[in-house]
């Protein structure tokens, strides 16, 4: 058989409203509190942040100065080099035309001390180099190894004031395959200057063209001039081929 219980319980009206009360009393304080603490860090956030800002708007204007002064400096100093390259430009060329005039004042000397020299042998040469003789002889490269062309003066001295007649023999003694040759000068040479011939007073030049045959090296060149001065001797010469040959420029 079932048994009942009576439970009594205690009427309390007010407790309920209490209780919501005092419910809405600590989500109302709860709030406060979640805002002051809010508003406290959102300033101090704030407040720190302006800082932050400021601090770089200053190092900004910093950054901005120290550009200025940078692409100032920067553009001084392109004057300065376009100004220096531009000087060193100016110091090359006045070096150039100084080294250009004073290579043509030196090669106007040694041209002039030749024509000296020249003269000089006709008016007064040596007593043993009195008479008809070659006074110079150069040979300068042609296009290629084996071609060159030759120059020969001739002189005579004052002292004989009469026109000479007369040849020049020229042979050029060397090697070929290792055996000594000797060329003569109208087999070499080419052109109309085949045969030396003169006739002059004081001087005369002559010039060509000749062409060495393959595989010849070339020692010296021996010259031999024949006049028509009854009983003089023929006068003979030689040169050494590497003193007489121009260098290249």
């Amino acid at each position: 058989m079932k048994k009942h219980q009576i439970i009594i319980q205690q009427h309390r009206p007010w407790r309920k409203p209490g209780f919501v009360a005092a419910g809405a009393a600590l989500l109302a304080l709860g709030a406060f509190a979640l805002y002051s603490y809010t508003r406290a860090h959102t300033v101090s956030d704030f407040a720190r942040s302006q800082l932050e800002v400021e601090q770089l708007r200053d190092e900004r204007r910093q950054l901005s100065h120290d550009l200025r002064s940078a692409l100032k400096e920067v553009s001084t100093l392109k004057d300065q080099v376009v100004y220096t390259q531009q000087s060193g430009e100016i110091d090359t060329q006045a070096c150039d035309t100084v080294k250009g005039s004073l290579g043509g004042l030196q090669k106007e000397v040694s041209d002039l001390r030749e024509q000296l020299a020249f003269y000089r042998g006709i008016v007064s040469p040596d007593l043993a180099r009195a008479g008809v003789r070659i006074y110079d002889m150069k040979l300068i490269p042609g296009a290629n190894p084996r071609a060159f062309r030759y120059e020969l003066a001739l002189i005579q001295s004052v002292r004989h004031d009469r026109r000479i007649d007369g040849s020049i023999n020229l042979l050029i003694e060397g090697s070929r395959l290792g055996v000594k040759q000797t060329l003569r000068w109208e087999d070499v040479a080419t052109g109309d200057t085949k045969n030396l011939l003169f006739s002059f007073k004081y001087f005369e030049e002559f010039s060509g063209e000749l062409n060495l045959p393959e595989g010849f090296k070339p020692m010296r060149v021996t010259a031999k001039l024949v006049t028509d001065v009854e009983g003089a001797p023929p006068v003979e010469d030689q040169f050494d081929w590497n003193k007489i040959v121009l260098k290249r420029e």
